[in-house]
């Protein structure tokens, strides 16, 4: 897959949805993409405003669905039928007011390798890696367990700083401080960020464009992620913290989205929640080609590396993110051998 490397790794393509509407968003995009190290190459596809009535799948015309839920799905799907058309092998699709670290190509590669089974692109329709919830799958649910987990991930904040929206802490109780784990999505919120393979984009057009339409964007990938609602289960992966998340701006909350309600007040400061090195909160660094970057959830207390560095300084490791070889643990409970399935029984635990 590093052939078809397009900024990132793993992806051939980068695609941002984005309401032509929102200048600001576009900026901010373009700058964050080219100031994040090594850069990023956009695509950007205008969020749809205008939708017929005529070409809605079965449920479509529900009153419940407003025209900015159905502008964002349509967006949505015709990034998924470009990739197929286009006979994209992976590409991976961003919504225009995300935020990511300026390490993210290595967060991806940490949190995805290539020597995991995980890191392998036939075995996976979706990487939802931008999100505002998830949880770890429950037993009862028939979505396999196996997990990616990173220790002394000097990227993810300390418990006190980790800002849950939806979904389960189970990540904080069950892990030690600096712990990223990768693991089968279940009921994910918000589709900030997410891979596709080919495989997968053929998949969600079919459930998302044609099979119906009965909830937003979100809510529809998540029913197929988690197989219920009469879609046929997806592979789907995700990781928690995530890696992109909203980037909320100082200025009028309202401001925060065109069709969510966010209230009147405002903003006093600027923040992204789970995200250290915030690219865009680095806007006034990065062009200098500093690299003490600003940490907006700094360690209370030294980094368990065993770096020296005062907890409270703001701290410059290094843009890359060194791992130690991986270890593959296999549960009793997998058998299949030759089954694309048969890695779902697997545990990978990385040390930084």
């Amino acid at each position: 897959m590093r052939s078809y490397l397009r900024g990132v790794p793993e992806f051939q393509q980068i695609f941002v949805i984005n309401l032509p509407s929102r200048t600001d968003h576009r900026d901010s995009m373009s700058l964050a993409a080219a100031l994040t190290p090594g850069g990023l190459r956009l695509d950007y596809v205008g969020r749809v405003t205008n939708v017929s009535q005529k070409a809605l799948p079965p449920g479509g015309d529900d009153s419940r669905h407003k025209p900015g839920m159905i502008g964002a799905w349509r967006a949505h799907v015709n990034v998924l039928r470009t990739i197929v058309e286009q006979d994209i092998t992976s590409a991976l699709v961003l919504e225009g007011d995300v935020d990511w670290d300026v390490r993210i190509k290595s967060q991806i590669l940490s949190s995805v390798p290539s020597s995991s089974p995980y890191g392998d692109i036939r075995y996976w329709d979706t990487l939802w890696l931008g999100h505002c919830g998830t949880e770890f799958p429950k037993t009862d649910t028939g979505i396999h367990s196996g997990r990616v987990v990173i220790l002394n991930d000097e990227t993810v904040p300390e418990p006190q700083h980790f800002g849950k929206e939806w979904g389960s802490d189970a990540l904080m109780r069950e892990y030690p401080e600096h712990t990223r784990v990768v693991h089968r999505a279940r009921m994910n919120v918000c589709s900030l960020a997410y891979g596709i393979s080919q495989q997968g984009a053929r998949r969600l057009l079919y459930e998302l464009g044609i099979k119906k339409l009965n909830g937003a964007m979100d809510i529809m990938m998540r029913q197929a992620c988690d197989g219920n609602a009469g879609r046929a289960r997806h592979n789907c992966l995700t990781v928690q913290p995530q890696l992109f998340q909203h980037h909320r701006p100082v200025g009028s909350k309202a401001s925060f989205s065109e069709f969510e309600d966010h209230g009147e007040g405002i903003n006093d400061y600027a923040y992204t929640r789970n995200v250290r090195w915030s690219t865009r909160l680095n806007f006034g660094r990065l062009p200098r080609g500093e690299t003490q970057y600003f940490d907006q959830w700094q360690d209370v207390t030294v980094f368990k590396s065993g770096l020296s560095s005062p907890a409270k300084d703001i701290i410059h490791r290094s843009i890359s993110i060194s791992r130690g070889a991986p270890a593959l643990v296999r549960s009793a409970s997998t058998t299949a051998e030759d089954d694309p399935d048969e890695f779902d029984g697997y545990n990978l635990t990385c040390m930084a």
